[in-house]
């Protein structure tokens, strides 16, 4: 399995066509989204897909070969999605402490979200089978954050306002102060996802402990 199979696409549709054929695969996949979101992909059937879906078999074959390809489709259009909704350029114009902030909190709350939670935990039972598609996740979500943050404590080294050798040790040293085995207990179900009380205090918690290990003033965020 490749980027070459997938359906999806972010183009314009060029043609009356092309607009029909986007609708329909959109329908599938938001369908099969859902399907294997509550049962899996070892238990989720191309059936369960058609009925939910309200497509002939047919019509599901004339876009798609197989299960995995659709369970694909699915997981680029979730990772658009989460990214989407993430945007840490909008915090461009924040001082870089209150960016971390901001981030720190959009972050946790994304993560803590049901769809994001059964996305997750999907993608880690199938990483055996598709070993790609569990590296383009990461790429596509942690990796992309931990950019994100790096690049915040870039310019805040170019200012003068922080001392690192290694800006992207220290952006993960912060993922893993917001994360860390609070949010592993809620990724295997043993704690309920956090609130945004529980949030904003954990995000809070690791900045200060963020800022205390590079001693940091908290006044010049």
């Amino acid at each position: 399995m490749n980027n070459d199979t997938a359906k999806i696409t972010t183009q314009p549709p060029s043609s009356a066509r092309d607009r029909r054929r986007q609708a329909k695969i959109r329908q599938i996949v938001s369908a099969a989204t859902e399907v294997f979101l509550e049962d899996g992909f070892s238990a989720a059937s191309m059936d369960k897909i058609v009925e939910r879906a309200g497509v002939s078999k047919r019509t599901l074959y004339n876009y798609y070969d197989s299960k995995e390809d659709i369970f694909f489709d699915v997981m680029q259009m979730q990772l658009g999605a989460i990214w989407v909704s993430f945007e840490p350029d909008r915090y461009e114009s924040e001082a870089w402490g209150e960016q971390l902030r901001r981030i720190g909190i959009e972050m946790l709350r994304i993560a803590n979200s049901p769809v994001t939670l059964a996305l997750f935990r999907t993608v880690v039972a199938e990483s055996q089978r598709f070993p790609l598609l569990a590296q383009q996740f990461f790429d596509e979500s942690f990796g992309k954050l931990l950019d994100a943050i790096a690049n915040i404590l870039e310019q805040a080294i170019k200012s003068g306002d922080i001392r690192l050798t290694d800006p992207k040790e220290a952006a993960d040293y912060f993922l893993d102060l917001l994360t860390g085995t609070a949010y592993q207990s809620i990724m295997v179900g043993v704690k309920p996802p956090m609130n945004d009380k529980e949030i904003r205090g954990r995000t809070e918690r690791a900045l200060n402990y963020f800022l205390e290990t590079f001693k940091l003033d908290p006044d010049v965020t």
